[in-house]
């Protein structure tokens, strides 16, 4: 074979390599386990895009059992609002409106919470996705880490070892629902009580 035939058959090959899938990331080893953290933090990036707006910002979550604290916020502090999660209330400030509070067991929070932030946030499910792994329900659909539940579809990746967690964390996890597309980047975990 010629210099030119094996040249062009290089560039064959490295254009055939860039267009190739990428593998899917394996499943946690122990996806129950991962759902069976109590205490996290993890903090990152978000952006979301729906049929009228998109918006990215900084994000903080704090879960502690039952309980977590998010707070998110766009460049220069705009657009900052904070969510507080507990097993009765769930409560959002942002701006300068007054506080929103939703008392269990949430029916109507979709619905507020879509008004207020301007999109929907799947709060109940979004502590386990974050993890990588669906909250615990029959109603799922697929396996860590692409799955269907609550109407969305989750997919989760770029997994990493992170100290004192039983198995690989997501550093980036992307959730759709109709025209909603949220992605999650997390910079940085913390498991365990601080």
């Amino acid at each position: 074979m010629t210099r030119a035939g094996l040249a062009l058959c290089g560039l064959l090959a490295l254009a055939a390599c860039a267009h190739a899938p990428l593998r899917p990331v394996p499943p946690p080893a122990d996806a129950a386990a991962l759902a069976a953290i109590e205490h996290w933090q993890a903090s990152g990036r978000i952006a979301v895009r729906t049929a009228q707006d998109g918006f990215s910002a900084h994000f903080d979550w704090r879960q502690q059992g039952p309980r977590a604290e998010l707070g998110v916020r766009g460049a220069f502090g705009a657009g900052a609002a904070r969510l507080s999660v507990d097993p009765d209330t769930i409560r959002v400030e942002s701006g300068n409106e007054p506080p929103l509070e939703v008392l269990a067991p949430f029916d109507a929070l979709e619905p507020q919470l879509v008004a207020r932030l301007g999109f929907p946030l799947p709060l109940a499910a979004l502590r386990y996705w974050m993890l990588g792994v669906p909250a615990p329900s029959p109603e799922v659909q697929g396996a860590a880490p692409v799955f269907d539940q609550a109407g969305w579809h989750v997919v989760a990746s770029g997994f990493a070892a992170v100290e004192r967690a039983p198995g690989s964390l997501p550093g980036r996890v992307e959730l759709s629902r109709g025209s909603t597309r949220i992605r999650v980047i997390v910079d940085r975990w913390q498991v365990g009580a601080p």
